[in-house]
C-alpha cells in the first residue's frame, strides 16, 4: 500500500482504486510522450504522438486533497500536431461545437470533451498572462473561436515553451527569400536595450520580462514603452469623487518587434482601478503578415486614453494606451 492509498483509506475516500494518473496528479502542466500518459478522458481521440511536436496535459484547478481516482483530472490536452493545433477540453457546460469549428465527443455517464482544431495557417495570435499562480493561455484564430486555457503559474516556463513551439509551426521563418517581406516597423528608431528601471521602480518586473525574451530573440527591439498613468473619467460628479478614492490607471507596456512579429508586454488588465500594486505580467505575440486592420479611437469613459484595436481576421485585440504616446503612434501605424 502506498502513502496516497493509505491517506485515502484513513479519510474514508479509498473506495476507488488508485491510478498512476491520480498518484502523480498535481498543479503542473506536463508533457505527454506515451499513450499511457494521455488522460483516460481523451484516449479515444486519435492523437498522433509520434508526429506531434509537443503534447501537454493541463490539470484541473483543484487541490490535491480534493482529487479522487475516478475523476477526470485534466481540463485540457493541447496538441501541436503535424499541420494543426488541437485543443481537447473537458466539458463542464455548454458545447464548443456550437460556436465554431469545434466538435464534441461524449463518454459514459455524461462525461465528454470538446475538440477545437486550428490549422497553423489560421493562427492569428497567441497570448499568455500570469498573476501569481493564475496563468492563462489564449490562442486566437483568424476564423472562429479562440482557445482559452487556465493553468498554474508554477508551469509558466512549460507554457512558454509551448508558445515558442506554436510560433515556429504557425508562422515559421522563411528558409529562402526575404525573412521580413513587409516590415511596418522599419522606420521606428527603437529604444535600445531598456534599462530595468527605464519605466520606474514599479515596472522593473515588466521590463525584466521583456529583456528576458529579447535576450533569447536577438532581433527583437523595443519600439515604444510607457509607465503606468492615472487617468480621469470623462464624466464629472460622482465618477470623479470615486476616482479620487479608487483611481483608474492605464498600465505600463513595452511594444516590440523583430519585423515579423509584434510582441506586446504588459499587465493582465490594461486598465486597473484602485491603489493595490499590480504585479501580473502578460505577453501577446502577433505575426504582422496576418494583421488585417488597425483602428484607434478615444476611450469612451476615460480622458487621455486611446484604444488601439489590432484585428487579424476574426481576432480582435484591444490595447488601451495613453493618448499621444509612442505606443499609440507605433501601433496605429502598423498598416500604413
Amino acid at each position: 500500500m502506498n502513502a496516497a492509498t493509505a491517506r485515502r483509506q484513513d479519510d474514508g475516500t479509498g473506495d476507488a482504486p488508485s491510478t498512476p494518473e491520480y498518484d502523480a496528479f498535481g498543479p503542473w502542466v506536463d508533457p505527454v510522450r506515451t499513450a499511457e500518459e494521455v488522460p483516460p478522458l481523451y484516449r479515444d481521440h486519435p492523437v498522433d504522438l509520434a508526429g506531434s511536436r509537443l503534447v501537454l496535459k493541463v490539470p484541473r484547478d483543484i487541490a490535491r486533497r480534493d482529487a479522487t481516482p475516478d475523476m477526470d483530472l485534466y481540463d485540457h490536452l493541447l496538441v501541436l500536431g503535424p499541420d494543426r493545433f488541437t485543443a481537447l477540453s473537458r466539458r463542464t457546460g455548454g458545447d464548443a461545437a456550437a460556436h465554431g469549428r469545434g466538435t464534441s465527443r461524449g463518454t459514459t455517464g455524461g462525461r465528454g470533451y470538446d475538440v477545437l482544431d486550428v490549422p497553423y495557417d489560421q493562427v492569428a495570435a497567441v497570448g499568455t498572462s500570469v498573476d501569481l499562480l493564475d496563468g492563462r493561455l489564449t490562442v486566437h484564430a483568424l476564423a472562429g473561436p479562440s482557445v482559452a486555457v487556465r493553468f498554474s503559474g508554477s508551469s509558466a516556463d512549460v507554457v512558454e515553451g509551448f508558445v515558442d513551439a506554436l510560433r515556429a509551426l504557425a508562422w515559421p521563418v522563411p528558409t529562402s527569400g526575404d525573412p521580413a517581406p513587409r516590415d511596418p516597423t522599419a522606420g521606428a528608431p527603437g529604444l535600445g536595450r531598456l534599462d530595468r528601471r527605464a519605466l520606474g521602480e514599479k515596472e522593473i518586473g515588466l521590463v525584466s520580462a521583456y529583456r528576458e525574451v529579447a535576450d533569447r530573440e536577438p532581433g527583437l527591439r523595443a519600439l515604444a514603452a510607457h509607465p503606468r498613468r492615472t487617468v480621469v473619467p470623462l464624466r464629472g460628479g460622482v465618477s470623479r469623487a470615486v476616482h479620487l478614492l479608487h483611481p483608474m490607471t492605464v498600465q505600463a507596456a513595452v511594444i516590440a518587434s523583430d519585423g515579423r512579429e509584434l510582441q506586446v508586454f504588459g499587465r493582465r488588465a490594461w486598465l486597473a482601478r484602485g491603489r493595490t500594486p499590480v504585479h501580473s505580467e502578460s505577453r501577446v505575440v502577433l505575426p504582422l503578415e496576418r494583421l488585417t486592420d488597425v483602428r484607434a479611437v478615444p476611450h469612451p469613459a476615460y480622458a487621455g486614453v486611446v484604444v488601439v484595436t489590432l484585428r487579424a481576421g476574426d481576432a480582435a485585440l484591444d490595447l488601451p494606451v495613453p493618448a499621444g504616446s509612442d505606443a499609440e503612434r507605433v501601433l496605429a501605424g502598423l498598416l500604413r
